[in-house]
């Protein structure tokens, strides 16, 4: 990260190595003094941490993907007890998707490029969350616009980029010896079409 190797990552009850191939895993378990038996520890490219599922080639899309069906799991156990409850206001609703469900598919948004894909599976998540709280359905042609003023809810993608605004300027206060504060990635880019970057979100939007 910027100048910095980081190849250890220390919490209080467990730790991640980071490493480009098994030789230099190896190095570091040796250096941890970690022992399994004597056997050989498998590289692994994916592993889930803290709900979100990391992986050594920036697969943003199959994470956002995994992050929509949680969402969308929790909101489908409160269909009886909150969307279709008649005695619950709209206003009540919305402000129980901002606090419960929002929060699940957008978790680490505010850190991570968005792509078209990325984007289209938040909006599409979110209206059918929306459309339940408002009693609408696709059948009635109601635009999403409509839908969301009537819930009084933010565009999820707008949402995100107001906090990617408020991540940016927090790390513009930060020390110049903060890891975080450095925005330059390291190594080349391919020839081919490049992927995302978090900036790019920033400039074009």
């Amino acid at each position: 990260m910027g100048n910095e190797n980081i190849s250890i990552l220390c919490y209080t009850d467990d730790a991640v190595l980071i490493a480009e191939n098994e030789d230099d895993l190896q190095r570091l378990l040796h250096i941890c003094k970690l022992v399994v038996d004597d056997q050989t520890i498998q590289q692994e490219m994916t592993f889930k941490y803290l709900g979100i599922e990391l992986c050594g080639f920036g697969d943003v899309e199959s994470e956002v993907r995994q992050q929509v069906n949680k969402a969308m799991r929790t909101a489908g156990c409160l269909n009886d007890t909150i969307w279709n409850n008649k005695h619950l206001r709209t206003e009540t609703k919305a402000r129980i998707y901002k606090a419960a469900i929002r929060p699940i598919m957008t978790y680490t948004a505010e850190t991570r490029p968005d792509t078209t894909k990325t984007k289209r599976l938040l909006e599409t998540c979110e209206m059918k969350v929306l459309r339940k709280i408002a009693g609408k359905t696709l059948l009635d042609r109601e635009r999403s616009d409509n839908i969301r003023k009537m819930c009084g809810v933010e565009e999820v993608n707008e949402w995100i980029l107001r906090r990617k605004h408020e991540w940016n300027a927090h790390k513009d206060r930060m020390d110049h010896e903060r890891i975080a504060r450095d925005k330059s990635p390291t190594g080349k880019r391919s020839i081919v079409r490049p992927r995302k970057r978090w900036s790019d979100n920033l400039t074009t939007n």
